[in-house]
């Protein structure tokens, strides 16, 4: 079975401004990540953190229409990076990835 057919919802390429922190005492770290969906996203980073560890998200949209911030927990930790589920966010901010993602799958279906 592909990774795909195992995931929950639909990922797309969709950039993103992302803003995170494994600790309550460490500094943000900024990269912008293109895997994304309702419930998660993919963080390329060097350093490896195990399945389980918290992260505060903080995620802004490239036209900066939209801030949503939260927390969310590794569930899968890969070289060149971490899957991110997104288990603190409020329905607003699932309301509005939810729209992003509909919109890139839309487009992708019509290009």
């Amino acid at each position: 079975m592909s990774d795909d057919n195992r995931r929950r919802h639909p990922r797309v390429d969709i950039p993103l401004l992302v803003q995170y922190r494994f600790g309550a005492l460490e500094e943000f770290r900024t990269d912008y990540t293109l895997n994304v969906s309702r419930s998660g996203l993919f963080i390329t980073t060097a350093e490896q953190r195990p399945v389980g560890t918290r992260v505060y998200v903080q995620l802004t949209t490239r036209d900066g229409q939209h801030f949503l911030q939260g927390e969310g927990r590794v569930v899968r930790s890969a070289e060149g990076g971490h899957a991110i589920e997104l288990v603190g966010f409020d329905e607003a901010a699932q309301a509005v990835l939810e729209s992003l993602v509909k919109d890139a799958l839309a487009r992708r279906r019509s290009a």
